[in-house]
């Protein structure tokens, strides 16, 4: 009896290591798949699936209507990116351009929508624009891109590098290296 009082502190330590490593091998056994990445976690707040979210402006100019199957929003709320989208802009004297692709964000702070991922956009009164990327400012109602275009209308092509479209008095500008094809038939001389 002796003995085994003499040696109980012992068994305790043993017992007690033996607690400590069940529970180090159980939590080592949940691998990194279970738990969320850091990078995501520190930098986003949550996402959201298959969103429809309307941006009215208050002070005028366009309102926007993104439909998109994933948005995911900055921890601050000024900052949210998505993917596959459908991006609707609407001004108020009726214009509208319908905007489709891979990738995008919505900068609050600055006001401004970026969109990349194959481009397509399609205005009300008939025409095609295809690009990669894109930037819309809100407050100006501006969509810009400095990489090549092609802007396809009810009787012409054109083709160039840099886009300028101004929302509010519906004019779209290629900026340079254009390239323009009329149909036969559209334009009698």
């Amino acid at each position: 009896m002796i003995t085994l009082i003499r040696h109980l502190p012992i068994i305790g330590i043993v017992a007690l290591l033996a607690v400590v490593g069940f529970y180090l091998i159980k939590a080592g056994n949940e691998g990194p798949e279970d738990s969320p990445p850091t990078d995501t976690v520190k930098d986003e707040s949550f996402r959201l699936k298959n969103i429809h979210y309307i941006q009215e402006n208050p002070d005028g100019g366009a309102k926007w209507i993104l439909d998109a199957d994933e948005v995911r929003f900055s921890e601050d709320r000024q900052y949210l990116s998505f993917n596959n989208f459908h991006l609707k802009l609407e001004t108020e004297n009726s214009f509208a351009i319908d905007l489709l692709g891979k990738n995008g964000s919505y900068d609050k702070t600055a006001d401004e929508i970026s969109l990349s991922g194959n481009l397509e956009g399609h205005t009300d009164n008939g025409y095609s624009i295809a690009t990669d990327r894109i930037r819309y400012k809100q407050e100006k109602g501006h969509l810009n891109t400095d990489g090549p275009v092609e802007i396809t209308g009810p009787f012409f092509s054109v083709t160039g590098k840099g886009l300028h479209v101004n929302l509010n008095t519906e004019t779209i500008k290629v900026i340079h290296d254009t390239t323009t094809v009329i149909e036969r038939g559209s334009l009698s001389l």
